[in-house]
């Protein structure tokens, strides 16, 4: 991997920056409010910058831990939007509820 060892500011470290400052904060506040759905985009938007910082971090720094987590979280980023709307959702598209889940409930 080609980076910065030695603390030079290079065009990998520049993106990030424009991403920590132009892009991340819009994210962040349609994760926290809005409708629900709106919410659920923004954490999805919010994970996949996460994703696409770390790797920027990985090539800007030299640092390979930094792409682990990247990777690491584009994998489970969208599982956990998937449990937030599995949990957290409320009726489904044609009206009615969804069925409570009474498995191994005495």
């Amino acid at each position: 991997m080609s980076g910065a060892p030695g603390g030079e500011w290079n065009g990998w470290l520049a993106a990030l920056g424009t991403l920590l400052v132009l892009a991340l904060p819009p994210a962040l506040l349609a994760a926290c409010r809005g409708t629900p759905p709106a919410r659920l985009a923004g954490l999805s938007l919010t994970g996949t910058l996460g994703t696409v910082i770390l790797l920027l971090a990985a090539r800007g720094f030299g640092r390979d831990g930094y792409g682990d987590l990247g990777v690491v979280l584009a994998v489970l980023g969208p599982v956990g939007v998937l449990v937030f709307t599995r949990f957290l959702g409320g009726p489904l598209v044609d009206g009615t509820a969804p069925a409570p889940d009474t498995k191994g409930r005495g």
